[in-house]
């Protein structure tokens, strides 16, 4: 653990949540996976494998990077593009992207969540306000995390991390001040350089175990470096 900058008396504590508090890689790749396998057959594109699929994907954020902050949002349009392109009518695209997406959501929720990650929410949720600050679309409740009085979900309800929508939503909601904030993230950029800038404090989770000079993007320092989540009882 290591201390950057000194912590100030803080009455709510936001977390990211894919890979901070669970590991998102593989989850990603087979709801990923799957959703591909499932468009290729239920669209008849033959060609449609995880390359084509990722350059559409490109297509459509190259046309318009804040719509594609909401990912779900994102992957929708994605799809209705390329099937539109493959001559679909409109009902067939309809019906082929909400079932798409429904089975994206089912895989993309079959996370294990650490018993670690639960025991730390559970005792910081007797002390403190708890919010779920994420970039993603994964909603705590379908993975067990109940410890959450707010989920703010980037591109759908604000701008997403690192700009400073969510952070000062979740003031808003808490009547607190964003410095009365610490917010803890895996990433240097979205979470900490997010939440140092919107005025609020930050832990960043270190999970490569190199020294954080090793980063180029670490233009902001955090408040504190833990390198387990275990270690935030301490810091709390």
């Amino acid at each position: 653990m290591k201390f950057y900058r000194t912590l100030q008396p803080f009455k709510v504590i936001t977390f990211d949540l894919d890979d901070t508090l669970y590991d998102n890689t593989e989850v990603i790749r087979v709801a990923e996976q799957h959703c591909v396998d499932f468009l290729r057959n239920a669209a008849g594109i033959e060609e449609l494998d995880l390359a084509y699929w990722r350059s559409w994907k490109t297509q459509i954020e190259q046309r318009a990077p804040v719509f594609c902050e909401d990912v779900t949002a994102w992957r929708s349009s994605t799809i209705q593009a390329m099937l539109r392109f493959h001559g679909k009518s409109a009902v067939e695209i309809e019906r082929i992207c909400q079932d798409a997406i429904i089975s994206f959501l089912e895989w993309r929720h079959k996370i294990n969540v650490p018993q670690q990650s639960i025991e730390v929410l559970n005792r910081l949720q007797k002390q403190y306000k708890l919010a779920a600050l994420t970039n993603g679309n994964v909603t705590p409740e379908r993975i067990g995390l109940s410890q959450f009085d707010l989920t703010l979900c980037g591109g759908k309800n604000g701008r997403a991390k690192p700009h400073q929508d969510l952070f000062h939503q979740a003031a808003a909601y808490f009547n607190v001040r964003p410095q009365e904030i610490l917010h803890i993230g895996d990433n240097l950029i979205t979470d900490v350089r997010g939440a140092v800038q919107a005025g609020c404090q930050a832990v960043w989770i270190n999970l490569s175990g190199e020294k954080i000079n090793a980063f180029p993007e670490a233009t902001i320092l955090p408040h504190v470096e833990i390198t387990d989540l275990v270690q935030l009882i301490e810091v709390v």
